[in-house]
């Protein structure tokens, strides 16, 4: 990547033998633009980023010390060079004074700009470095807060980064918004694409008419929280660029909005609509984004599975010698709550579609088949709608089922255990951050967390507490090697509260704490 680099100077002579004998590439640097006037150069600054300046001082009408007042006050963070006569020395102090790098005298000596340049080239990458560090933390330390403010977990609202989002969740109305992935029509580096533009994008998102606050929280999702502005208070400008940005990655995805809030303890009840908003789009199938306004009143969300009974469903659909009790059991299941709680068609119908997404959820994260995708989900369930009574709604259910099941027999359970061992990995390497334990995971993979665990160590020989500290002591080891980060801000980073328990599992994994790891690090360096 080339700095570039802004010439000014009166004189198109200078200008022209600056631009053609130095190697400016060779020095890191491209001339992007040559102007002749102060006028001329700030209409520059305008119109694209340019990283050095380098300018004449006398120059008619208005000077070079009059552009580096103007660079000072607009522009704080470009790097400035000044060329001077001779005789013109108190004129390049006032330069220095004014924020100039160094200056030159005229004409120039090649070799003593190109030392120049080079020292120029080592701030401003030391700088870039420093930037880049400080936005990755900070959204490291966004992401695990918003996570837990949409997850509900009891710390979720503390500390330093809760107060830069307090003036926001407190006096302005925001949208959650959550993006879906369907699979296997996003190819996965388009979603790992997606995920990484979002990830650092800046929050200043004037561009989207409002201010975005994103944070990746699923495997196949990614979540923002939205402030749109009180002169377009809606959401539909940021969603167009959310769908475009998929184009951009040949990525697919459903889009589901929560009704507005206001408030941090709303945040919870949010992140749930625009999940049941996403489920109203797997059910209907005909677009791509939704608010939960528009499909609150739908009878599909007046029922949710029984736990106990979603367990069941999980363990049988994982034993080959039960996978053919499945069909029945489910069947039995739809005549005991229709007779017993007396139900309507529209309520048994939304007991079978809880039944199918959770099938099909659970399946995903085993393997890739036809069967099971997100679009083939749409007919059997608009098969399971269009029935008017129990039989027909049965019927429907067994034929999706038994295709179901052959599905499965055929294609084995070896290749699907060790997908989801895989997604199960991937998924603790995005989230490590966070709270998580195999109850947690549970929910995610819907499966039981007992035999979660067993699997786990089967396909790793690893435990699963053993794999997630590994992965927590890996992404500790890099962040040590920065001198800039605190050992106490690192503890949370890598999701422990304790910076004692932290350095007690470091100092286990490492044999050395935190802070010799650190020096020892530097001392190499």
């Amino acid at each position: 990547m080339y700095y570039q680099v802004l010439l000014v100077d009166d004189e198109e002579i200078v200008c022209n033998g600056l631009r053609r004998f130095l190697d400016w590439e060779s020095c890191g640097y491209q001339v992007t633009d040559v102007a002749h006037s102060v006028d001329q150069a700030l209409s520059c600054l305008e119109q694209r980023p340019i990283d050095l300046v380098i300018t004449d001082i006398r120059m008619p009408v208005r000077n070079g010390l009059q552009l580096l007042e103007a660079i000072q006050e607009d522009y704080p963070d470009i790097r400035t060079i000044v060329l001077s006569g001779y005789g013109e020395f108190e004129y390049a102090q006032k330069a220095l004074r004014l924020g100039a790098s160094d200056f030159l005298t005229k004409p120039v000596n090649f070799g003593e700009l190109k030392h120049l340049l080079a020292s120029v080239r080592s701030k401003l990458e030391a700088e870039r470095i420093e930037v880049f560090e400080r936005q990755e933390y900070r959204q490291m330390k966004f992401n695990l807060l918003l996570n837990n403010l949409a997850k509900g977990y009891a710390d979720g609202y503390t500390g330093k980064d809760a107060q830069v989002l307090e003036p926001y969740l407190s006096y302005r109305n925001y949208y959650l918004i959550r993006l879906r992935f369907l699979a296997p029509s996003s190819r996965q580096d388009g979603i790992a694409a997606f995920k990484s533009y979002w990830s650092y994008e800046t929050q200043d998102f004037s561009k989207h008419d409002g201010t975005v606050f994103p944070f990746n929280n699923e495997l196949n999702e990614f979540a923002f929280l939205y402030f749109p502005t009180e002169e377009s208070p809606k959401a539909v400008p940021f969603i167009e660029t959310l769908q475009s940005q998929l184009d951009r990655f040949q990525a697919e995805g459903m889009i589901g909005l929560s009704d507005i809030h206001n408030g941090a303890s709303y945040v919870q009840a949010a992140y749930k609509e625009a999940g049941k908003t996403l489920q109203s789009l797997y059910i209907y199938g005909k677009r791509r984004a939704a608010m939960y306004q528009e499909i609150k009143a739908l009878p599909f969300f007046e029922r949710q599975l029984d736990e106990s009974f979603g367990m069941d469903l999980l363990r049988m659909l994982s034993s080959p010698q039960q996978l053919g009790s499945l069909a029945a059991y489910i069947l039995c299941r739809i005549d005991a709550i229709a007779g017993q709680e007396e139900l309507s068609v529209a309520e048994v119908q939304a007991f079978c579609i809880q039944v199918m997404l959770m099938l099909n959820q659970h399946l995903q994260s085993f393997r890739e088949s036809k069967l099971i995708t997100d679009e083939h989900l749409h007919p059997p369930i608009r098969d399971l709608l269009l029935a008017s009574h129990l039989s027909g709604i049965k019927e429907s259910m067994s034929d999706w089922l038994e295709r179901l099941a052959a599905e499965i027999a055929k294609n084995g359970n070896d290749s699907e255990s060790g997908n989801v061992i895989a997604n199960v990995k991937r998924y603790i390497q995005e989230h490590y951050a966070e709270n998580i334990t195999l109850n947690s995971l549970s929910s995610v993979f819907y499966l039981h967390p007992i035999y979660l665990s067993r699997l786990f160590k089967e396909k790793t020989g690893v435990n699963f507490v053993e794999y997630v500290t590994e992965v927590r002591m890996n992404i500790a080891k890099e962040l040590l090697l920065n001198p800039r980060i605190k050992v106490y801000d690192i503890c949370q980073m890598v999701g422990y509260e304790s910076p004692r328990y932290f350095t007690k599992l470091f100092k286990n994994a490492t044999g050395i704490t935190p802070k010799s790891y650190r020096e020892a690090g530097n001392a190499r360096n």
